[in-house]
């Protein structure tokens, strides 16, 4: 049990919230998703740097919790999570409150058996197998049950997140308490198989398929339960500030790695099942992405694409690629002035490094 106490902190959030505004951000963000005429371009403003896990500076007069206390404290973990939602309350952005059981990347490899750890302020990380018999004995016992390794501890958290939130009115109505991360099908593969399924495409393409397919079933039974137990609608799910077009939510990092040939073959057609399953959803990649960029644009069910190094991508390139396609790009390096004119089809989220930029930027914003 927690000793620790998060009510001083939501009764404060329940009374900056401006519910009406929230809605009206949420669905700024849906028209730019469908490339629907916007009053502005939909901007997110934070001093956190989501993707990269790096926080910057802190909105004034909110708590600051290590990892290490998070990771084992659902009461201090809910608290954290809030601070997006508090941030957004100052500022007034175009953010969607969302919070999640943030238990790492680890989710779907502990459950079928893959050691983790976490240690100082660091993410945890899973151990894969290091055997081919290893993944087969895996492949053979099956999908495993839903309380398996982390899950067990994510579904409780989400379910004491609801139980914290449902006194408070204006919260209840706001904060999304979005899908833990369940990553995807091929990083799901490499965090379970390690850096053999590289070599595996090549030596045994056909395990490499029977892995993914797992994979893909698995990760959309994680999905699927979330949804269940948080009775969250089929075409949405909230990630990051973001509410997304569609339920699920992928990160492609490690197919980076790959070709564009392997990319279409071994990580196309796992993720377009799994976006048609949820109707839609977020991809995620780091890196540069020039092999695979177009196949992401083209696979089916993806609404979104995100990238991790925009410091690495040329956004007019892929903004011209991805409009065809009504593909909306979520954006977090900066854009000069001569891209005003474009407002649809993107989410601007501007890193700020000190809180004083970050309230500038806001109050540019509210013009």
């Amino acid at each position: 049990m927690s000793d620790f106490n998060p009510e001083p902190y939501l009764e404060k959030l329940e009374g900056l919230v401006d519910v009406a505004h929230v809605h009206q951000a949420e669905a700024r963000q849906s028209a730019a998703w469908r490339f629907e005429p916007v009053d502005r371009r939909p901007t997110i403003i934070s001093v956190r740097d989501d993707w990269g896990h790096h926080q910057h500076d802190f909105p004034p007069g909110w708590l600051r919790i290590p990892y290490s206390e998070i990771y084992r404290d659902p009461a201090k973990m809910l608290i954290s999570e809030l601070t997006r939602a508090y941030e957004g309350a100052l500022l007034k952005d175009d953010r969607a409150y969302t919070i999640r059981a943030n238990y790492g990347l680890v989710l779907l490899a502990s459950m079928v058996g893959c050691p983790h750890w976490q240690d100082q302020d660091n993410m945890p990380w899973a151990e894969a197998v290091q055997t081919v018999e290893e993944v087969e004995a895996i492949l053979e016992r099956g999908l495993p049950a839903m309380n398996s390794g982390v899950a067990a501890q994510v579904w409780e958290t989400e379910a004491y997140f609801r139980e914290m939130l449902a006194p408070y009115p204006k919260l209840s109505q706001t904060i999304r308490i979005g899908c833990p991360d369940a990553q995807g099908p091929f990083n799901t593969a490499v965090n379970i198989a390690g850096v053999n399924v590289y070599y595996l495409v090549n030596d045994q393409p056909d395990l490499v398929h029977q892995l993914l397919r797992f994979s893909t079933d698995l990760y959309l039974a994680v999905i699927r339960h979330h949804k269940e137990v948080m009775n969250e609608p089929e075409d949405v799910g909230y990630s990051f500030s973001y509410k997304i077009r569609g339920g699920g939510r992928m990160s492609d990092d490690s197919a980076v790695m790959m070709s564009g040939k392997m990319y279409e073959e071994f990580v196309k057609p796992y993720n377009a099942e799994a976006y048609q399953a949820t109707q839609g959803g977020l991809l995620h990649f780091c890196g540069r992405g020039n092999q695979f960029y177009e196949h992401m644009t083209d696979t089916a069910g993806v609404t979104a694409i995100q990238f991790g190094n925009p410091e690495m991508q040329d956004f007019m390139a892929r903004y011209e690629i991805a409009e065809q396609k009504k593909v909306c790009l979520l954006w977090d390096g900066p854009l000069p002035e001569s891209l005003d004119h474009i407002k649809t089809g993107v989410i601007h989220k501007k890193i700020c490094k000190t809180w004083a930029e970050a309230e500038a930027e806001a109050a540019r914003l509210q013009g």
